[in-house]
């Protein structure tokens, strides 16, 4: 599991890591987020989500979305992108990334 500062929660749900997809259970607490407004992140890839509960706010380029439980999401991850809790509750999602490892920023194992 990796706990950040900013109140999010990455759990991998594979028994292994895998070169090729993160598979993960992700809690964001009220509050947090997963960079600052002012600094969107991109990686390569693709992402994948699904909303369990709560309320998560996604912003991909000039876009704003604001998911709720059973909502889902998908995007190209090199598109700037940030992700927060909405409200007074805890957001709980399970969230896919496939292909990182091709992201030249990404260092070769």
């Amino acid at each position: 599991m990796i706990n950040l500062a900013s109140g999010v929660h990455w759990e991998r749900l594979t028994a292994a890591s895998d070169p090729l997809v993160e598979f993960l259970y992700v809690v964001y607490e009220p509050g947090s987020e997963s960079c600052s407004e002012d600094s969107l992140m991109r990686h390569g890839g693709k992402e994948y989500g699904y909303v369990i509960s709560g309320r998560l706010g996604v912003t991909i380029g000039f876009d704003e979305y604001e998911l709720g439980p059973g909502s889902s999401i998908s995007f190209d991850s090199s598109s700037p992108h940030r992700l927060c809790a909405i409200g007074n509750n805890p957001v709980r999602a399970i969230w896919t990334v496939v292909g990182r490892q091709g992201d030249p920023r990404t260092p070769a194992e």
